[in-house]
């Protein structure tokens, strides 16, 4: 939620995988916001430093710049002009063992992303009952 510019909005580890992918959700029509571009490039920063400055690893001991993939995940195509945007923050990423990623076609689910397989917890991540 490029809105919501200093939270993150999703992070994900599957069984068996060795990642953790922290999702940064563009919900649809997001990129026909006004100060889009600023957004996204504020919410890459404030996720940069999650990562960076020991947060995430603090909430999530096995997780460390190498098993950490940074995922744009969108409603709608990232638009053209968006595109040099990620590039750039790519390589400002990999300067510090961070990886960004995408999907340009867009798919995210009008919802966000959706928990993954097997979950048994409530919307924000507790346990449930």
């Amino acid at each position: 939620m490029l809105g919501k510019h200093t939270q993150v909005d999703c992070v994900i580890k599957e069984r068996g995988e060795n990642d953790y992918r922290v999702m940064l959700e563009v919900h649809g029509s997001e990129w026909l916001r006004v100060r889009a571009m600023w957004l996204l490039e504020e919410k890459l920063n404030a996720y940069a430093a999650f990562v960076l400055d020991g947060q995430m690893q603090s909430l999530y001991p096995a997780s460390n710049r190498e098993n950490t993939v940074i995922v744009i995940a969108s409603v709608d195509p990232i638009p053209e002009t968006v595109k040099p945007v990620l590039e750039h923050a790519v390589i400002a990423f990999e300067r510090h063992g961070l990886r960004l990623t995408w999907n340009p076609e867009g798919g995210m689910a009008p919802q966000g992303t959706p928990p993954p397989e097997g979950f048994e917890g409530t919307s924000d991540g507790t346990p449930s009952k």
